[in-house]
């Protein structure tokens, strides 16, 4: 099972709990976080993954280097913005918004 860091409040938990259906183990660290912040929690969760909500660019590209600082560059940075359902799918290569159940007709 892949750990994932998930930063940011409320917009946060519908990726959160798209990850949690789809077997991953979350790890919410909550909103305000600097990419310091972020980056310490990711290392110290030993997670294979980050999301967050309302970054901008800049704070991605530091991460994104904090991180390779710190030993993690194989750490995904899950895309800010990105419905948790296309998230999921780039992670597990299953869509979780299409059903298996045979059509009933």
């Amino acid at each position: 099972m892949t750990r994932v860091v998930i930063a940011g409040g409320a917009a946060a938990d519908p990726l959160a709990r798209a990850l949690r259906d789809a077997g991953f183990e979350v790890v919410h660290i909550g909103e305000s976080r600097d990419p310091a912040q972020v980056a310490a929690a990711v290392v110290q969760e030993d997670a294979g993954a980050v999301g967050f909500t309302d970054v901008s660019a800049e704070s991605v590209e530091e991460l994104r280097e904090l991180l390779v600082a710190q030993g993690a560059e194989d750490v995904v940075l899950l895309r800010p913005g990105a419905e948790p359902g296309e998230i999921v799918e780039s992670l597990t290569g299953v869509d979780p918004r299409q059903s298996d159940a045979a059509p009933t007709t």
